[in-house]
């Protein structure tokens, strides 16, 4: 983890989104530590950044910076910890049939809507049922659901459109009761007029560190940024890919978690030379991913070559070095592959120079910066890249038309890890016409079974895209007014009860 104060722009909303450049749609780690840094001056009263024009309401699809409060406001059935397993919360545990296809989760006893109302089965159904409606940030994850019902007073059953061994990671999504009046929730706090105040009958019954949160508005990132530097607020969020600056190298502390958000190398598999997977395999273990990872994202991320964040117990280390960095046995491949290398350092097929193009959009300067270091390294095993660097909207249309060899981009993969939209046409994130019988076969079996070793040693023949790393973000709060933060990917606020606020 990097020791060191982050001077990125930031805001709260990012948690729950993603930025306007990021692909559409489709991690024992030690726990995060603060960056050292000179120690100015302290904020007297510990606060959060509000939109006062911002929705609340976790379902209606919104990107309010707001919703990142709801983690003291709501709980989720299961929450993932920074090596993304997911650990109960308001689940008490579950049970799955032997086809797996049905998931019969048990709820905690005790627990309670801020207004009092008991959580029942039925209150989690309508939760369940609205976070998957059209519309809801949440849909995509719960698509494999096909229904979600009542068993009792403490059982919901999920029956599930095909087996996912990961399923319990997708229902890490707050439990609330959208009302007139607000959102309900069972977690700590209730939000109030101008603050969030603790809930007195909060089921866990642990102490807080604040027995009120004053709430202070800051609608926009620029006005988050200079009440952040001011110390109006007392958190914000630090993403590695966005420039500018927030406070300065001595007012913060950054407290860094990873995120499941990959970025990776995309191929136009159906022609050219990305149609072998020998050669795919070979510009896999020709980047050198800490590298990358240090240039554009000044290390916030780390490097993996496998399509699982390496905080994750999933990730096959013996699979992953396979695709390693390793520039003489990328360059014999090549030689394999009939491109040989001229006098003049380019490789050529006969009298025809090995060139590709390779996409990437220009709303992100972080990415821009990559593709032109992945030209590079290409460019020293003598493959020759053209990076065209597009707007968002040309750059999506190419990706759509096939009208490249390489893209580059990054995406947020859903809490279960499952890599299945990134080689199946249509699902949005599946661009270059990758196929592959023996790749599918062996994804359904990881589903069924929960063992990917089969899934990955095939992901190492086909290589569908190279993987470069997964972004790591930062929660960033006034210097030394926090101690014991442990942010994680879905809950900024993670175990904020054992916080100590000065």
């Amino acid at each position: 983890m990097k020791r060191r104060a982050l001077a990125l722009a930031g805001c709260i909303c990012l948690v729950l989104g993603g930025c306007r450049y990021q692909q559409p749609p489709a991690e024992p780690a030690p726990p995060p530590s603060p960056s050292p840094s000179a120690a100015p001056a302290v904020a007297q009263v510990f606060a959060l950044p509000v939109d006062p024009m911002g929705d609340w309401d976790p379902y209606g699809g919104g990107k309010s910076g707001n919703l990142a409060l709801l983690g003291l406001i709501c709980e989720s059935l299961y929450a993932l910890d920074n090596t993304f397993t997911p650990q109960p919360l308001l689940a008490k545990g579950a049970e799955v049939s032997g086809d797996g296809l049905v998931w019969t989760v048990t709820l905690q006893s005790g627990a309670r809507f801020s207004d009092g109302q008991a959580l029942t089965a039925e209150a989690v159904v309508q939760a369940v049922e609205a976070a998957r409606s059209e519309g809801s940030a949440y849909a995509r994850r719960l698509a494999g659901v096909a229904r979600v019902s009542a068993q009792g007073a403490d059982k919901v059953v999920f029956e599930l459109s095909g087996p996912n061994s990961g399923f319990l990671a997708l229902l890490d999504f707050p439990i609330a009761r959208v009302t007139e009046d607000g959102v309900l929730g069972t977690g700590p706090y209730t939000r109030q007029e101008g603050r969030l105040a603790a809930d007195p009958h909060w089921w866990q019954g642990k102490d807080l560190p604040l027995a009120e949160i004053p709430l202070r508005e800051a609608g926009d990132a620029d006005t988050l940024a200079a009440d952040f530097t001011a110390g109006t607020v007392s958190v914000a969020t630090a993403d590695p890919t966005q420039t500018g600056t927030l406070g300065d190298s001595g007012s913060c502390q950054s407290w860094e978690y990873p995120t499941s958000t990959m970025v990776y190398l995309g191929f136009r598999c159906d022609r050219g030379p990305c149609g072998s997977g020998a050669f795919r395999r070979a510009v896999a273990q020709a980047l050198d991913r800490d590298s990358l990872t240090r240039r554009a994202l000044a290390g916030h991320g780390a490097g993996a070559s496998l399509p699982v964040p390496t905080v994750s117990p999933r990730y096959d280390r013996t699979a992953a070095a396979e695709l390693g960095y390793d520039v003489v046995a990328a360059g014999q491949a090549m030689e394999e592959q009939g491109y040989a290398l001229g006098q003049d350092g380019l490789r050529y097929s006969g009298r025809t120079p090995l060139a590709l193009t390779l996409v990437v959009s220009a709303d992100s300067p972080a990415m821009a910066d990559m593709a032109q270091a992945v030209a590079e390294e290409l460019g020293a095993l003598g493959v020759g890249v053209d990076v065209r660097a597009l707007p968002w909207e040309e750059y999506t249309a190419a990706l759509r038309q096939g009208n490249f060899d390489l893209y580059l981009a990054q995406s947020r993969m859903t809490g279960d890890l499952d890599p299945g939209p990134y080689v199946t046409a249509g699902s949005g994130v599946c661009y270059g016409g990758f196929s592959s019988p023996a790749l599918a076969q062996a994804l359904q079996e990881a589903r069924r079974s929960g063992d990917w070793s089969g899934f990955y040693a095939q992901w190492v023949q086909d290589v569908p895209l190279a993987v470069i790393c997964f972004q790591s973000a930062g929660l960033l709060t006034r210097w030394g007014q926090v101690q014991n933060a442990t942010p994680t990917q879905g809950d900024l606020f993670a175990g904020f009860e054992n916080w100590k606020i000065s």
